[in-house]
């Protein structure tokens, strides 16, 4: 069994990389896991899919702590990645059960990750669907920092097209580009002190810049070793699957080095036409936001109100399935083995 430090885990903090999904957040977690202090596991949702039910408890049983780790490891993500033995991790929570919170409780699960040797100073946990669950996050770990990116809308829209077999079209993917970015830029706005924000383009363009940035913002020293081979330093449960081809479609990139290959090739590779239905929905916040201005900025083009009023409810139906997802086991359960025919179902509203 671990021989646990729960002052120094207790004294270890959290935080959080944030952003859409297909903005280089993998990336990211990767080059802050080559730190020689920062643990950066591949991510898993189980600080939010359990917090309903644990949340606010305190006085743990054996009972609980078991019932706990049974739950635990029906998410796929975390018994595929994480590779931690159950009844090692059920041991040592029942040693520490009478100083046992919640985020005590998760602070224990990524301290069980292989740490490879490392003196650990920073879990960092990164989920895109977190932006769901910002306000969540922070009344769990009021003083987390989250490390927000972004990647320009059509690179976005481009790299779901390339992975994502729903295909969903140019306007609604567009329009979500937003909404997530608008869900992050609101709750980053009440406590812009706990808030760092980069871009995929300026990160693969100027890797040890941003690198230093986002240490500074952390309060680490920079380490060559985050931006150099970060693609050789991956997580053994990555290499395991490597060949598998659904891990494939979604996470090959992640074996490459960093390269600007990817940042605009959405120029060559999206038609007049779907670009100019990105720039339509999306261009004027993209542009005033983040500063990506249009390309085609075709003025005379259109999507019908009525088309856009179908977008917006496909969106508002699909956030609130995975609000409800990540909140009850039972639709998880149901998600895991259904998922492919819930967004058949949202895909032809």
């Amino acid at each position: 069994m671990m021989e646990l430090d729960i002052n120094k885990i207790e004294k270890t903090p959290l935080y959080f990389v944030i952003g859409k999904e297909r903005s280089g957040t993998t990336l990211l977690q990767l080059m802050l896991n080559g730190h020689s202090n920062v643990l950066a596991p591949p991510e898993a949702r189980f600080i939010i899919m359990m917090y309903l039910k644990y949340g606010k408890k305190q006085n743990w049983t054996v009972k609980d702590i078991t019932t706990f780790c049974d739950k635990l490891y029906y998410e796929k993500i975390f018994a595929n990645f994480w590779n931690i033995n159950k009844e090692e991790l059920h041991d040592s929570l029942v040693s520490v059960k009478d100083k046992l919170n919640f985020p005590l409780l998760c602070k224990i699960i990524f301290q069980h990750f292989d740490r490879n040797g490392k003196d650990i100073k920073i879990y960092m946990d990164k989920n895109p669907l977190y932006y769901l669950f910002l306000l969540e996050l922070k009344e769990i770990f009021p003083q987390a920092k989250f490390i927000h990116i972004v990647r320009d809308y059509r690179a976005n829209i481009l790299s779901h097209k390339r992975v994502v077999r729903i295909k969903f079209s140019i306007a609604d993917m567009a329009y979500r580009w937003i909404r997530v970015n608008m869900r992050i830029e609101s709750v980053k706005s009440k406590s812009p002190a706990q808030w760092f924000s980069i871009t995929y383009e300026s990160l693969v363009q100027d890797p040890e810049r941003i690198m230093k940035q986002v240490c500074n913002f952390l309060d680490i020293p920079f380490e060559q070793n985050m931006i150099e081979g970060h693609n050789e330093k991956l997580f053994p449960s990555f290499y395991k699957k490597k060949d598998e081809h659904e891990f494939n479609r979604f996470h090959k990139k992640v074996f490459e080095p960093v390269t600007t290959s990817y940042v605009d090739e959405w120029k060559d590779k999206m038609s007049v036409e779907e670009q100019e239905a990105a720039e339509f929905v999306a261009g004027d916040y993209a542009y005033k936001t983040y500063g990506y201005k249009k390309n085609i900025d075709n003025k005379d083009f259109r999507i019908s109100g009525l088309q856009m009023m179908r977008v917006k409810i496909k969106y508002a139906c699909i956030n609130t399935y995975f609000y409800i997802l990540l909140k009850h086991r039972g639709v998880y359960l149901f998600h895991r083995d259904y998922l492919k025919y819930i967004m058949d179902f949202f895909y032809k509203l």
